[in-house]
Order: structure tokens, then sequence, then C-alpha cells
């Protein structure tokens, strides 16, 4: 400060200084201390060749923190202390972003570091000297005739790069980062000296290496060989400095390729290689590279344009690995074949490829091959703990390299380079006579009558196509609307792409191929036989359901099956189907339940699919004919379902015999489960023997399984012992225990350690990031938990981490549908709402407006189970007591009060309560209180057997056939009878969304646009199958297709841009493979205001609408006599229905809605005279 502007120019002063130093390739290194802040690091400190830090906590900076925080932290240490980096200008902070080269311990060691760096920067020594190679090192017959097999290159016994610099290089100096913002944990190098025998005087030299690793720890700290922007950044530095001290350079290249990651594109990762090879071309110094292992397209070109370019015998060097050409090219019939055929496809194209290195030697491309050591049975005599003929070889090559191009001058190198890579490749020089002559060959060749090519043809019409006014829809009025701010910030853009690790199920015996050769009986007893505890993953199914309102999509599960196929072979099944997946893939999704299941089965046909019945109740809130529940059955397990876990909302086994039954018909596996609530031991309702008797009569009754259902999570640790030596005693000793719960208390971990330690045969768990709060205990944490011991599952946690870490990216695209729990609760020993509900619950408060009385739901449902006789709660059973409680809480009533005659006689009970006290969904062991049947029925009799008993039998393909008549073009199906079946009227509405949505190519759009729409700039590519564009329930077509049989096609979507606002409407531009479609969507995106009449409070005549909701049905009309208790009108919220009656005798006077009218608590519906 005193001394001014004069201070501030020693920075520019200096900076002259240090650039004549290198003019002279005088060596610079700065040695940082603690501390180095402003000016001195931004010039000379940061200007050296060779940075070294002194300390690991050395601070390092430009603005000092006390600058940082006056500034952009207006001096709010707070907000400074929240929003500062870990180790912030620490020099550890600082090598991580490539701003240093080393990290001394302490400056001990300072004196002999600098003097080894400089000594190899300033060695003169530039020349070589060779000699014949050593008798005993001389390739042989036996190396030289191995076999080429590319799998070589990936042995993990193999010399690896780090292994030859280790070796055959002396005084090696790592040199960390890219010397500007990044630091790779592949592609790595420093300085080293070089020499061909231990007598012969040293060359230095800069070696560049792309590690790899030995082991999975060794491998993930190198990012698998995967080299990022950072990588080849720190590459080019080096080369850079190689140039400054003229140093050879030797690049040692052994990678996969270039790492495939949303990191490496943000990056510039082909700006970083194009850069590097521009670079090599030019270099003033030699170039020597090897392609020791694996030589994976552009990521290893990226540090290999040597000018002698060597290859070890094991390696390959080519465009695309053979399995990446066999997947494309591959054609196989079955999984079986593709076994058996694939491997041997990729030997074939291996050759066809010619990634060999006798191959790129015929065609110029490699200069010399260095050959591996094998015996006579053509195996690897060395490895990469001893490779003494190996490293021979390799000197031998490194020093005839240098040899000869360290007589060339700096010209003579580049020109050599030139001439090397300009020569590569088959061509001729052509006149302009001769080139228009095989122009006019080729085109007569290709019209002689080859085949036909495949044309896809995007329509010509500007008009939007259904499933583009879909996605403009969405996109202005969708409830979460990206373009309108409603998506949360962190939702992605993108959905996220999948990385299948390598795996397969060929040899190994799994419940899935038990049951697939020996069948039902025999999966149970391999189950008892087995000494580890299996896992059923319900990632998705439950876990989503419990987390995300069952609100995941068929894209992203599919994509989940495919990894899952893979990382968790052995589990014993994966629950995928069944529960409110079925109606909520219809009602919320626009998807088909059944395309789901056969889609999942595809992806996954290595694992046991397992799903949810509700017993009579199959998958719907409400009993059903029994042929109906038999033909579901069937039709599930037709379409890929193995497993059937099956209960009853009241563990009334006769309410799941139908389902047991057709299950057995199958050649499926029925497990019947026991649904738990309560404390068995202080419960006087549900005690042991009441688990007991359960149990027993599921054996009876033809269970495979016994599965222990704890929907909400009540079972604590010390039930388990109890429970498990409990049903043990009343069922065969072959009989498996399966286990079902949730985490909501947090005390679930505990709960399945001790089933897992008391003889539990399954767990149920799934992946960690869609794992805990109202879903299932973690499957990651629970194999990590039991590893090593007698029950240890057989799988390694980290193996599922490429799982775990999809479900994580798929979990942010659903934020908005997130349960809103935050942590555990043990009151849920209280309220007892199964997890599979509470998320449910959540999104009918939100979309009730009653989330900032969440609190008084809880109770409600408390108390409405109380008053209900504290019912087993599940599904369909839960929702009936859920229905209830969010009726008292927008009536503001109590649950006392429906024990009030008084009052309740005046209540308009939600439907689903009615139809739990008149019997539909079966009666409790103990049957209901008599004061709350009386109050909810009125007089309305009651059932006193099986609902299903009483109902007549469906006429299945009658049902069918109207369907067909009514949808001619929707191509359907008996499974699409069955959803009808299900879900008249939720079928029906499904039915007219893909109708004015274009049909089945809804399924394929990527979620975040299915969820959130699109914005301006925003594109996205969908591979959808020709059969769905061309259906007849997609027109007009979202493009033309012609001659493309089966296959898929590529469908790419840009939203150009949204108009300014005109006469209440926007145009939405989109490109559709490059051509123009246009919607014009009418904005009414402002919030919903409700401008009907609303009812006068107390006057008996005006039926006021009890609840927010939309009219599902009108049931009278004006000028009709109505009695007092006759049916008026129906209000439905989100799954709940309400009807409402008339309080009196009287005449229609007016009808103030009709049906889809939105409405509000309070609003007017019907005026009685």
């Amino acid at each position: 400060m005193q001394e001014g502007t004069q201070s501030l120019m020693q920075m520019a002063k200096v900076s002259v200084a240090v650039d004549a130093l290198r003019r002279e390739s005088l060596p610079f290194i700065s040695v940082l201390d603690d501390p180095t802040y402003g000016g001195v690091s931004a010039s000379y400190a940061m200007q050296a060749d060779v940075r070294i830090a002194v300390s690991p906590n050395s601070r390092i900076g430009f603005a000092g923190p006390q600058v940082i925080l006056n500034t952009m932290c207006e001096q709010n240490q707070e907000k400074f202390d929240k929003e500062c980096p870990a180790d912030f200008q620490s020099a550890t902070y600082v090598a991580a972003y490539g701003q240093l080269d080393m990290i001394l311990e302490n400056s001990q060691n300072l004196e002999r570091v600098v003097g080894e760096v400089a000594s190899l920067l300033t060695l003169r020594n530039k020349s070589i000297t060779t000699s014949e190679l050593p008798s005993e090192y001389v390739p042989t017959e036996e190396d030289m005739n191995a076999p080429f097999n590319y799998t070589r290159s990936r042995s993990i016994n193999r010399p690896q790069t780090q292994d030859i610099i280790s070796n055959i290089f002396q005084h090696f100096v790592e040199l960390y980062g890219d010397g500007k913002v990044g630091r790779d944990k592949c592609i790595r190098g420093g300085i080293a000296s070089f020499s061909v025998t231990p007598d012969s005087s040293p060359i230095p030299c800069v070696v560049i290496a792309t590690y790899k690793g030995h082991t999975p720890k060794s491998m993930l700290e190198s990012n698998y060989g995967m080299p990022s922007p950072h990588g080849y950044r720190t590459a080019l530095r080096l080369m850079q400095l190689a140039e400054r001290f003229h140093l050879p350079v030797v690049t040692l290249i052994d990678t996969v390729g270039a790492w495939p990651s949303f990191e490496a594109e943000r990056d510039g990762q082909s700006e970083a290689i194009a850069t590097n090879l521009t670079a090599m071309a030019g270099l003033k110094v030699p170039i020597v590279t090897i392609l020791v292992g694996e030589g994976g397209s552009g990521g290893a070109l990226g540090i290999g344009m040597g000018n002698r370019i060597g290859m070890i015998s094991g390696g390959y060097f080519g465009v695309i690995s053979p399995e990446g050409a066999a997947s494309i090219l591959g054609r196989y019939k079955n999984e079986v074949e593709k076994a058996l055929q694939f491997p041997k496809d990729c030997q074939s194209l291996a050759i066809a490829q010619r990634i060999y290195a006798y191959q790129l030697k015929e065609i110029g491309i490699v200069d010399d091959i260095i050959w591996e050591k094998y015996n006579s049975t053509d195996e690897s005599t060395e490895s990469y703990t001893s490779f003494p003929v190996l490293g021979a070889r390799l000197r031998h090559f490194i020093a005839n390299s240098l040899s000869s191009l360290l007589t060339l001058n700096e010209e003579g190198l580049i020109a050599d380079r030139y001439g090397k890579f300009r020569g590569m490749g088959v061509y001729d020089i052509l006149s302009e006579e001769d080139r228009a002559n095989r122009v006019k060959a080729a085109l007569e060749r290709a019209n002689a009558g080859g085949v036909k090519k495949k044309e896809v043809t995007t329509a010509t019409s500007t008009a939007a196509s259904k499933i583009i006014q879909f996605i403009a829809q969405t996109s202005m009025n969708g409830d979460h609307s990206r373009y309108r701010k409603l998506a949360p910030s962190s939702c992605p853009l993108d959905a996220p792409q999948i990385h299948v690790p390598p795996g397969t199920s060929v040899g190994l015996v799994t419940a899935k191929s038990i049951l697939d050769t020996q069948g039902p009986e025999a999966l149970a007893l391999w189950v008892r036989q087995q000494t580890k505890v299996l896992i059923t993953d319900t990632t998705m199914r439950d876990a989503h359901q419990s987390l995300l309102a069952t609100r995941v999509r068929t894209e992203d599960l599919v994509k989940g099956a495919h990894i899952a196929n893979s990382v968790l072979a052995t589990a014993f099944s994966l629950e995928c189907w069944g529960g409110a997946t079925f109606d909520v893939s219809m009602r919320f999704l626009d998807e088909c339940p059944w395309k789901r299941l056969r889609e999942i089965r595809e992806a996954c046909p290595n694992i046991c699919l397992q799903m949810l019945v509700r017993g009579s109740n199959a998958v719907g809130y409400t009993s059903y004919p029994d042929n109906v529940v038999a033909e579901f059955i069937r039709l599930a397990a037709k379409n890929g379902m193995d497993i059937f876990r099956i209960f009853d909302c009241f563990n009334d086994v006769d309410s799941m015999k139908v389902s047991i039954d057709a299950v057995r018909a199958a050649g499926k596996v029925a497990e019947v489960c026991l649904c738990y609530t309560g404390n068995l031991l202080t419960s006087t309702i549900y005690d042991v023997e009441y688990y007991k008797d359960v149990a027993k009569r599921a054996v009876e009754a033809g269970a495979h399984l016994i599965g222990i259902k704890d929907m909400a999570g009540l079972l604590r640790p010390l039930e388990a012992e109890p429970l498990i030596t409990a049903i043990r005693g009343v069922i065969p000793a072959d009989m498996p225990i399966h286990f079902h719960t949730h985490a909501t208390s947090s005390g679930s971990i505990a709960t399945i350690m001790e089933m897992s330690r008391h003889g539990c045969d399954i767990i149920d768990v799934c992946t960690a990031s869609m794992a805990d709060g109202t879903s299932q205990p973690s499957m990651n944490t629970f194999v990590a938990m039991v590893e090593g011991g007698s029950r240890d599952t057989g799988l390694n946690y980290l193996d599922l981490e490429t799982y775990d870490m999809y479900w994580a990216k798929v979990r942010d695209m659903y934020r908005p549908f997130e349960s809103g729990m935050l942590s555990g609760s043990a009151r849920v020993y209280e309220h007892q709402i199964p997890g599979g509900q509470y998320s449910n619950l959540i999104v009918q408060c939100q979309a009730m407006g009653l989330w900032h009385r969440w609190e008084e739901v809880l109770n409600a449902y408390r108390d409405s189970n109380r008053v209900l006789g504290d019912i087993i709660k599940v599904t369909p059973s839960s929702k009936c007591v859920g229905d209830l409680a969010l009726y008292l809480v927008t009536r503001n009533l109590s649950a006392d009060d429906l024990l009030d005659e008084s009052k309740a006689s005046t209540i308009d009970f939600p439907e689903s309560v009615v139809g739990l006290m008149r019997g539909d969904l079966g009666f409790p062991h103990r049957g209901f209180p008599s004061v709350i049947e009386k109050a909810v029925l009125r007089g309305e009799q009651k059932r006193t057997i099986r609902a299903g008993l009483t109902l007549p039998p469906a006429d299945l393909q009658q049902n069918l056939n109207n369907l067909i008549t009514k949808w001619p073009d929707m191509n359907l199906t008996e499974e699409d009878g069955m959803s009808s079946l299900m879900y008249p009227k939720v079928f029906a509405d499904y039915m007219k969304s893909l109708t004015n949505k274009g049909g089945d190519v809804i399924r394929y759009l990527p979620t975040p646009v299915y969820l959130y729409g699109m914005v301006p700039g925003q594109a996205f590519t969908a591979s959808i199958p020709s059969s769905v564009l061309s259906s007849p329930s997609n027109p007009p077509n979202l493009i033309n297709i012609s001659n493309n049989d089966s296959q898929n096609v590529e469908v790419s979507v840009k939203l150009e841009r949204i108009t300014s606002l005109k006469n209440g409407s926007r145009e939405f531009i989109f490109t559709v493979n490059g051509a123009k479609q246009v919607a014009v969507i009418k904005d009414t995106s402002n919030a919903f205001v409700f401008e009907g009449p609303m009812a006068t409070a107390g006057n008996p005549k005006e039926i006021a609408s009890p609840m927010p909701g939309a009219v599902e049905k009108v049931l009278v009309k004006a000028g009709q006599n109505v009695s007092a208790g006759d049916i008026l009108v129906t209000i439905s919220a989100m799954k709940m229905e309400v009807k409402v009656t008339a309080p009196q005798d009287g005449v229609v006077k007016e009808l103030s809605v009709d049906v889809g009218t939105r409405v509000i608590e309070g609003a007017l519906l019907v005026t009685l005279g």
C-alpha cells in the first residue's frame, strides 16, 4: 500500500524475467510456503515449470479469506463459513484442482526434491546408445505363436503402465494436474531418466501414462483407466514442458477409452483430445508411444501420436471394442443363443476390425511388436509383480526408437510425424476424370437391384402431432412446469443414462433357475437349504410407492431392471408390480401396467419377478368375482410374473384361497402373508396365538412360502424371535419365511438383523438411494452389515453402487412426489400408517389444500383406526382409514363425532368407508364395533359371506368385445380387458387419455419431459418402436415412417421457441427430426379460482360440497323428487370418493354443477325446493 501502483507492477517485472528463463530453457522451480497470496501467487509462484508446496496445510491463493469475507460475503461470517469449501486454499485443495505439481509432508525433503527435479531438467545427455537384445530376451516361437486374444489386455495380472514406469525408468518424479483447474485420476506423468542398462548413461525424459489398477480399490482410484479432460490437459502441459527443455516424451497407453461421463463432456472432452492431437503433430521433441493393454479409440490416441509406436502383443487398439461392435451387429434369437454366440462373435469381430498388433503392423499403424513371454500352453509366464523379459524388450524398443529419433532436428521430427500419419490408409490420387468415372460406377451399382434402404421421413405438416401437443400443454400448464419454474431446481433436464456392469448368470444356480426348471416346491426347498440370507429388492415397487407416491415410470423402471439383472443376479426376487402400481400407471402416468410387466421381464430375465396381490381384491380396492381374480393371476403369470405375494387386509385366508389356487395352477410361487400390526408382546388382539393361527391356515390353503407383511414397520427387534419361533412351530420345516417391513421408525435395520439371526430366510430391502423413511431398509447397508457372518448374502455392497447411483439420479427426477418425511419417527407406533400409504396421503393432503393441517391428519388417522376397532391397516383397508381421516379434517369433525348418533346421521361418509362397514373387503376376525357399523350403514344390509361368493362370474370375452367396439383403433388385448374389470372408470379415462395424447408414444418420453415439459433450447431423442409410431392410436403421426419393419426409430425433438402471449395462447415451436411442428396452447397457468356459487351455511336446502375435488357423477336432474338419504352427487379427489346425499325429502330445484366441475369445500352443488 505504501509503494502503490509501483508495487503492483512488480508482477509484470518478474513475469518478463520468468519468460526470459523459459526462452533460455532454464528450469524455474517455485516453492510455495505458508502463506502464498496475492501478487506472488498470481505471478512467479504459479509461473514456474514445477510448483512445490512445502506442506499440505500451506495456504495458497489470490484473494485471501478476509477479502472474500468483506466483499462477497459482506462481512457475514456465518455466510462465509457456510459457503467456504472444505480445506479451502490449502495446498491439498489447490493440488486437487491441478495447480500444484507436488506437496511435501514437511520442508525436510525440500532440498533433495528440488535438486532431483533440477537435475532431470538440466541433464544434457541427449543421446543414447543401443545394443543387441541379449539372447535370453529374444522373442521365442512360443511367444510369437501365442494366439491373439483381446481379452488378455484386461487381465488383472498383466503389467500395466504404472508397473512399467517403476520397472524401466529411474528417478521418476510425478507432476500433478493440468496446471489450471483439474487433476485427473487416470492420466498421470512426470519427469524421469531412462537407460538401457544400469551402467549406461541415463537420458532425461517426460513420461505420460494412463493408470488403471490391479485391485478394485486401485481401479476405482484411477477411474478404471478412463481419462477426463483434465488428464489430457495434464498430458499437454507435460508435453509442453518436454518441449521447453528438449526432453523426449514416452507415452504408455492402457485405457478402455476417454471417460464417458457427464462431467467429462461438460469439461470439454472433445476439445481436450483435439488440442492434444494438434499439439503432438507439431511437437518439437521425439515421441515414443507404447500400447500396453487396451487402446480404446480416441481416448487412447489422445496421447498416442508417437514418432514410433510399439505395441505389446497382448494388447489391442481400435475405434470400438469387439463387445461394442458385436452389440451393434449381433442378432440373437434369445438370451441362450446370445450367451453362446456373443463371445465368439466378439473374437471374430476383433480379427475383422484389425485391432491386433500383427494386423496394425501390417497396415503401418504400429512400428514394432513387443512380445510378451508365453509358455508352450499359451499362458503368460510373467505378471505385474515380475516381468524381466518384457521389461528388457520394452527397454530395447524405447532405446532403439530414441536412438534414431534423437538424431533428427525439430523440423525433421515434425516431418517424420507428418509423413507417418499422412501416409496411413489405402487411397488413390485421382484425376478429375477418374473421380467422375468412379462416382458414376458407384451410382450404377447402387441402382442395380440392391437392398432398398429403410427410410424415415418427417411429416411435412407443421401441425403438431398429439404427443407434441401434450409436451407443449405440460410445458405451459402442467402442475410442475419447468418453463413456469414450478419444477424443483434440482430436477435434471435429462434422464440418467445407464451403465450395465459386466456380469453373467450363466452357470449360476439361482431362485429363478430353480423355479423355471424344477418348480415352486423345489424352489421352497432350495431356499431352506441356503445358509445365506436371501434378499428381495423392492426398489421397483414398494420403495417408490412409499417414497414417491408410486409415480416412477416404466421408462426408468426398465432401465433399472437392466442393471439389476447384472448386479442382483443372485437375489431371490425383484418386486416390481402389483399393489398401487397397477392403477397408478393408468391413472397418473398414461401407461399400461401389463406392458410395463412385459418390458421388465424382458430387461431382467434372470431374476424372479414378484408382485403384490390383495387376495380377493386382486390389485383393486374392492372385491371381484372369483373368475376375475383367477384370470388376473393367470394373465400375470403369462406376462412374466413368478412370485405372488398374496395377502388379505384382515388376514382372512379364505379370501386368499382363490388367488392361491390360481397361482398354483399357473405353476408359480404362492407366498401367503400374515399382515402384522400392533405389538405381539403387549397386544390383546394381535398376539402370538393369533399369528400362529393365521400361519397354520395359510399352510393348509396351499402356501409355498409364508410372508410376514409388516406394512408400517411396527415389528420391533425384541418381537422377532417370538414371532419366528411361533410360526416355525406350525409350518413345515421346508417352508421358507419371507419378511417385509418399512423403515418409518428408523428401527427397521435392527429388526431385519434380528429376523435374519433367528432364521428368517428372505428379507425385503431396497437400494440405499431409495431406502429408509417410509420405504424399506437399505440393501447396501444390510449386505455390508452381514458380510463375513454366517448369513452373509454373498453380495458385495460396492458392486451395488452402479445400481444405487442410477436410482439416486432417478429419484432426483421425482422430487415433487417425495413423501416429505425427512427423518424417521417413532410416532408410527401410534398412528400405524403403512409406509406405502404415507407418501400418497401427503400428496392427497397437498392436492386437497390440507398440507398445513398435516398434524391434524395424523391425529385423525389414529383416531379413525380407534373407532373402527383397531383394524389391520393395509391396502385396501388402510385407504378406508385414510379416507375417513381426510374427511374428518375437511369437515372439521372429530372421530368421536362419529359415535354421536345425532351428528353421525348428517355425515356423508366416504364410499370406501361405507363399503368397509358393509363387508365389501371382508371382516376383521373380531368384527367392527357395532356403534360405528350402525352410524355408517344406517340400516343398509351388510354381507355375511365373502363378497366374491355373491358376485356373478364376469363374462370376460364379452367385456373385451365391448371394449374393442368402443375403442377399435387401440389394439386391445385380454390384458386390457382385465384392466377394465379391475378399474372400469380409470381404464376408460386411460383410454381417452391415450387417444388424446397420441397413444403409447407417451411411454417413450424421457421422464423430465413427461413430468415437467420442456424449455426453449431443450432437446431429447427417444427410441420408439416403429409399430407404436404407425399405430392407428397415434394420429396424426409424430413422424412418417416407411419400410421400418419392427425396428426402433430415433425421434429427435427440440423445443425451439415459446412465443409471446397472443389472444390468451402461446405457440410452441418444435423441430421433430429436423421438421417444424407448431402447437398452439392456451395459457391457463393461473392458479385455479372457483367462480361458482357457494352454499349458504345453515340452509339445509342448499347442498354443499364436503371437500375440494371434482364432480364425478350427477345422479339427479332438475324437477326430480328425492328422499332423505338419496345420493345426489359424487365428489372425488385423489382416489377418495364421497357420495353427497339429500339431508331431507324434497324436489331438485337447481343443479349448480356438472360432471367434471372443479369445486371447493362449501361450493353449492344442488338446491332443493
